[in-house]
């Protein structure tokens, strides 16, 4: 049996926390170790970095710990901004806590980078 859902999102009614477990537990993001140094170089590989340092697109994917074996255990939901700066002392803090420990059972999120303005339709 298919069944679909389909809800509208806003500051009064937001996504429900089930449903942010689903779509880290789904397979269709990337699921990061947060072994050492690993999820920075898979921002380096897939955030397309170039000679300044800097991502070329957005990147989506979760964390999870190390020995777990994915993140139904628990996870990081990882939003990397197109122009995130991966060299310096302010990403070594935040490559830190992207790959600190993932608790059990718990569901975090970390924003790298900041948002580029919003588009306008006309």
């Amino acid at each position: 049996m298919s069944s679909s859902i389909s809800l509208s999102i806003s500051p009064s009614t937001p996504l429900p926390t089930s449903h942010i477990t689903e779509l880290a537990t789904s397979g269709a993001l990337d699921e990061i170790s947060n072994a050492p140094s690993a999820v920075r170089e898979y921002i380096r590989n897939r955030g397309l970095v170039r000679e300044e340092s800097k991502t070329n697109r957005a990147l989506l994917f979760v964390i999870y710990q190390t020995g777990r074996h994915g993140p139904q255990n628990g996870f990081r939901l990882c939003l990397v901004h197109e122009g995130f700066v991966v060299e310096g002392p302010e990403a070594e803090e935040v490559f830190g806590k992207a790959e600190d420990v993932v608790g059990q059972g718990v569901m975090e999120f970390i924003r790298l980078g900041s948002p580029s303005a919003a588009m306008v339709d006309l």
